[in-house]
C-alpha cells in the first residue's frame, strides 16, 4: 500500500526539483502541492505554490500563464494579509513585466512590492526590488531615475560593506551632478 505525498512533502520535492534544473516536473508538484494545500484550506501555502508556479512559468517562458499564475498568488497573499509573501510576488510580476518590457507595469510592481517590504521591515527584500527597478531604468537608458533607485537602495540596506559605501557616495556625487536631489 502506497501513501500519496502531502502537500509539505509535494512542496520540498517540487523545490528540490526546481534547484535541480527539472522545471516540468517541479512546476508538475508545486500544481500538486497548490491543490492539497488548497483542499486543506491552508490559503497561506496555496499562494506560495502559485507564486513557485508562477517563477517556474517564467523560467519556461510562458510569460502570460505566469502573470496570471503570480497575480492568483499575490490576490491571496493580500487576502490573508501576508504583506512579505505579497511583496514578494509582486516583485516577481516587477521582473516579468520588466523582462516583457512593460516598463511602465514593471515600474509600478516594483515600486509596490518595495513599499510592502518596506512597511513589514523587510529591509533586505526592499533593497533588492529598488535595485531591480534601477537596473531596469539602467537598460532603458533613464540614468537619473536608475541612480536615484540605486542610491535608494543602499539607503535603506542594512548594513553596507565598504565598496557599497563607496559606490553611495559616487551615486549621490552623480545624482547632483545629474541635477537630482
Amino acid at each position: 500500500m502506497s501513501h500519496s505525498p502531502s502537500p509539505q512533502e509535494l512542496k520540498d520535492e517540487g523545490m528540490r526539483l526546481f534547484q535541480q534544473g527539472k522545471h516540468k516536473q517541479a512546476l508538475a508538484a508545486f500544481e500538486q502541492a497548490a491543490a492539497g494545500f488548497a483542499a486543506q484550506e491552508d490559503v497561506g501555502n496555496q499562494a506560495e505554490m502559485l507564486n513557485n508556479m508562477g517563477v517556474v512559468l517564467r523560467v519556461q517562458r510562458k510569460m502570460d500563464t505566469a502573470v496570471t499564475t503570480l497575480n492568483q498568488a499575490a490576490q491571496l497573499f493580500a487576502q490573508i494579509g501576508d504583506h512579505n509573501r505579497h511583496a514578494q510576488t509582486l516583485g516577481n510580476l516587477g521582473d516579468i513585466y520588466a523582462q516583457q518590457k512593460k516598463y511602465t507595469e514593471a515600474a509600478r510592481h516594483y515600486s509596490d512590492a518595495a513599499a510592502q517590504f518596506a512597511q513589514s521591515n523587510e529591509k533586505e527584500n526592499q533593497a533588492q526590488v529598488l535595485r531591480a527597478l534601477s537596473l531596469m531604468e539602467l537598460r532603458r537608458g533613464h540614468w537619473l531615475a536608475a541612480i536615484m533607485r540605486m542610491e535608494e537602495s543602499l539607503q535603506v540596506r542594512p548594513r553596507l560593506s565598504f565598496p557599497q559605501r563607496i559606490f553611495k557616495w559616487l551615486l549621490r556625487f552623480a545624482n547632483r551632478l545629474l541635477g537630482g536631489e
